[in-house]
């Protein structure tokens, strides 16, 4: 998993996290959003690092969520790992909850 991301610098310790279960992986799936920032290459623009950790190697990208202030930074980092995992083809859910109870 890459520690930096460009424009973004060091993922750090994340502001938010969900916990998840992957019947088909096996094992737990951890969606990560980092503290969103100011980009380093671009005036007036926010970045904020996602990643997902758990169905085969960690996810990690270079594509952060972005906008005009860490709030829509924030909210798109949120939308973009959202999309990524329904993306991804592998079903989870929350700990506890089977695939069929949806």
């Amino acid at each position: 998993m890459p520690s930096t991301f460009d424009g973004v610098g060091e993922f750090g310790e994340p502001v938010a996290t969900r916990e998840l279960e992957s019947q088909q992986h096996g094992g737990p799936v951890t969606v990560a959003i980092g503290k969103p920032r100011p980009d380093s290459n671009r005036d007036g623009i926010w970045l904020c690092p996602w990643r997902i950790d758990g169905i085969g190697e960690t996810w990690a990208t270079g594509n952060p969520g972005r906008g005009i202030d860490s709030w829509q930074a924030l909210e798109s980092a949120m939308t973009i790992a959202l999309a990524a995992l329904e993306g991804s083809g592998y079903p989870v859910q929350p700990p506890g909850r089977d695939a069929e109870d949806e």
